[in-house]
């Protein structure tokens, strides 16, 4: 059989062709001109499948080793606790891996392929397959959209696979904390609790062990993310995306793709904390799960790299709307305790020559205490969305008097949830929980006969409903509840919590005729994102606030305007602590997501027989250096036992490291601003892995989150060594004839060399590219003068 291509044509499509059989060799092959961008050629002897861009750039090449589709039977296990989900693959059965290909053709607007299985087994020779290729209506005639499908009884997942090459490495799939190169992990998609220690010991396994702390798997593993963000770049420039939120496991050229997945609170995946890198020992092939009968998407490839690549991403997936300009301005800091605490605390950090935006107080709807280890208690919120009587007695006055007394505006908190305050001991106006199940606003237990609402558990004490997202006037109830609870007063913006428990098994049920809980689990973050974005926009607000979320899902990001990579350990760990902050904000970053920012200080102590995870002086003022060089928002947090922990307000020298940290951050606001600019224009992320600048520097694509770009002008190291006064910084080649100069010194540095440069108090690494543009000077005059200005001061701990 001959290659079905014009021989004297001399289009990209017919250079294209030529390339695809060479490659396909012998076997007959078909080939198709898809738009001006896209060749594909289709073997059917041999079935095989091959994508390439019209300038000869392999797309999405057919496994040699491995089906390009298959299918399989059987539902993976997701058990819940409390938000917490162990995931098991054990009952996925009767896999159909021996496509064949009985057909090929064109349309107007397609390439269309169909077949069957040759297995013997099970099912498979009933089941049919199709597979087909068209252009997408975004992006310039530059993306593929895919869609395969499997038709036949008892079909419950359909995979795709396509060959990649040893040396590409792979970057986001939504918030990955303690990963670099994603190569060679098997990374499922799916919105659960991040877990306390995600591996770091013995915090980890201590939580693992006794569901009766916070739930089982309540310390998670590696893998444990608060997002279900279903796309991808790679080092190569190719990019992908998938459509739906079903549930998806993604095995990114694993060594095992044989074996179940399994992560578990008995068999947690192990991140591997002295590296979080996997490449070195990964497989060739790129296998994509996705529960269902098909699965859709988008493809692309981009000469130009990642940055490129980002941009076409966010084509399809949206970007985050802009932050208000005052984000820019100053330290958010969060603070509890009520009003006559909280304007102290505001009056005590101005005289401390802090640049103060904005207090963020979760504790306006009252706190309680949940029992704790030492008879020292965690302190939790009522949620039930009123401004607590004792705390904030004159909130609705109170609020307005910050903003024109000081400057100083005022965020608040909402979640998924609503408890039951009938035993509120400092009282209650109006109790919505009682409103919500007599209207039937919640997610139900299915498993009772008396209507009764689902009930989750956020440790020992703390039970609720969960709001029904998937009811429309579930969601048009809760909108009214927000305008009115929450913007009667003038507020900027909220923490908007949590977004993961929506159970998927067969105790809850929700009121959507359309969906299952287990179909709308990793719906549940994007609808909670738009409900809350609707909010501000019908009251024009949206310009001035800030609604900041944890979880996420593929398309949620035009809901979103801010990002929190969650609740990190009051630690410098790479699994769970500061030095994860770093590598969500990369992979974030890469999955369209720019504006990112985390607890500063981090959040989550832990007080336990043999340990204690607490904050020092030391780690709260270096989270703050890295949060200047990194998040698009300056936000504190007291942490969940505020009590045991070093605070911002705690003493003269707290509040001089912060407030030093907080005009560091303001000096970079036009730097920042263009870059979110940028963001806004190319979907270009502001934290960035070093590859993005040296994709053939092996050292730099080794890296986790040692270091990373800010822009591209700024290279920063961390002193995660929080006591150290020395760090030693390897700093990656790039091209153009730039060098590095140190921030603090001026010394010139070359690439591809490791430094040592001292980093006393208030002096992270940080080295500018060099020399810059015009432009760039402009934009970084702030920064050079804080320099100027600061480099002498003296800042204790």
């Amino acid at each position: 059989m001959r290659i079905m291509i014009p021989l004297l044509a001399s289009s990209p499509a017919a250079a294209v062709a030529v390339a695809s059989a060479a490659v396909l060799g012998s076997n007959a092959s078909h080939y198709y001109s898809l738009g001006e961008a896209f060749g594909v050629s289709v073997g059917h002897e041999r079935a095989e499948v091959l994508v390439e861009t019209s300038k000869r750039e392999e797309l999405w090449k057919s496994p040699s080793t491995r089906a390009f589709i298959s299918a399989s039977s059987g539902l993976t296990n997701q058990s819940d606790s409390s938000g917490n989900f162990e995931i098991l693959s054990d009952a996925i059965s009767s896999r159909c891996q021996n496509p064949t290909i009985s057909r090929s053709s064109q349309s107007s607007s397609a390439v269309s392929i169909v077949g069957g299985f040759a297995d013997e087994t099970g099912s498979c020779k009933d089941w049919s397959w199709s597979l087909d290729f068209t252009i997408a209506e975004k992006g310039d005639g530059k993306i593929l959209g895919f869609n395969a499908s499997v038709s036949g009884q008892g079909v419950d997942n359909v995979y795709l696979a396509y060959e990649s090459p040893s040396g590409e490495a792979f970057l986001g799939l939504g918030e990955q904390a303690s990963l670099g190169d994603l190569r060679g992990y098997k990374i499922p998609v799916w919105a659960r609790e991040g877990g306390v220690g995600r591996g770091e010991e013995p915090v980890t396994s201590y939580l693992n062990s006794d569901g009766a702390l916070s739930g089982t798997f309540a310390g998670g593993s590696a893998l444990t993310t608060y997002t279900a963000i279903a796309s991808y770049v790679s080092s190569l420039g190719r990019f992908l995306v998938l459509e739906g939120t079903n549930y998806a496991l993604f095995d990114l050229a694993s060594r095992d793709p044989d074996f179940a997945f399994e992560d578990t609170a008995a068999k947690q995946v192990a991140g591997n904390t002295t590296d979080g890198n996997r490449s070195g020992s990964s497989g060739t092939v790129i296998e994509i799960m996705y529960e269902g009968d098909q699965i859709s998407g988008y493809a692309g490839r981009s000469s130009e790299g990642i940055l490129d690549a980002i941009t076409s991403l966010t084509t399809i997936t949206g970007r985050q709307p802009a932050l208000p300009d005052w984000a820019n301005d100053g330290a958010v800091l969060g603070v509890q305790g009520g009003q006559t605490k909280v304007e102290r605390i505001v009056q005590e950090a101005l005289n401390y020559s802090m640049p103060l935006v904005s207090v963020w107080l979760q504790d306006w709807c009252g706190t309680r205490l949940q029992t704790g280890n030492y008879n020292i208690s965690l302190s939790r919120l009522w949620w039930n969305w009123e401004p607590d009587q004792s705390l904030y007695p004159t909130w609705a006055d109170w609020v307005p008097h910050l903003l024109s007394t000081y400057s100083v505006r005022t965020m608040s908190y909402v979640n998924t949830f609503l408890a039951n305050v009938s035993d509120k001991d400092t009282g209650y106006t109006t109790n919505f929980y009682d409103e919500a199940v007599a209207s039937g606003r919640f997610v139900m237990n299915a498993t009772a006969n008396d209507s009764s609402p689902w009930t989750i558990t956020s440790g020992p004490g703390i039970d609720a409903g969960l709001l029904d997202l998937s009811n429309a006037t579930t969601v048009a109830w809760f909108k009214d509840l927000v305008k009115q609870q929450f913007y009667s007063v003038p507020i900027k913006g909220a923490m908007q919590d949590f977004g993961e428990y929506l159970s998927s098994d067969t105790s809850v049920s929700i009121s959507s005729g359309l969906s299952s809980p287990r179909s709308f689990h990793n719906a549940y973050p994007g609808a909670w994102a738009r409900l809350l974005r609707e909010v501000v926009e019908e009251l024009h607000l949206a310009n001035d606030t800030i609604g900041f979320h944890r979880s996420a899902n593929t398309f949620s990001a035009p809901y979103t305007n801010l990002f929190w990579v969650g609740d990190q350990n009051i630690d410098p760990t790479r699994a769970d602590g500061m030095r994860a902050v770093i590598s969500s904000a990369i992979h974030m970053g890469a999955s369209g997501w720019a504006a990112t920012h985390s607890d500063i200080g981090g959040y989550t102590n832990t007080l336990a027989p043999t340990f204690n995870i607490t904050r020092s002086p030391a780690l709260l003022g270096r989270w703050g250096e890295m949060g200047a060089f990194s998040g698009a928002v300056f936000r504190t947090h007291e942490g969940n036992i505020p009590s045991v922990n070093t605070q911002v307000y705690s003493n003269a020298s707290t509040y001089g490291y912060h407030a030093y940290n907080a005009r560091l951050f303001k000096s970079l606001k036009p730097y920042r601003k263009a870059l979110l600019q940028t963001y806004q224009q190319k979907g270009w992320p502001l934290v960035r892995h070093p590859i993005v600048y040296s994709p053939n520097d092996t050292i730099a694509r080794g890296v986790v989150d040692e270091v990373f770009w800010f822009g591209d002008a700024l290279f920063v190291a961390p002193v995660y060594a929080v006591e150290s006064k020395s760090l030693d910084v390897y700093l990656p080649r790039i091209g153009g004839g730039a060098v590095y100069k140190h921030l603090w010194t001026g010394r010139i540095y070359e690439g591809g060399r490791n430094v040592s440069v001292e980093t006393p108090w208030g002096k992270p690494g940080v080295f500018v590219r060099w020399p810059l543009s015009e432009r760039e000077e402009v934009l970084l005059e702030g920064l050079f003068e804080f320099v100027r200005r600061e480099n002498g001061t003296v800042l204790r701990v």
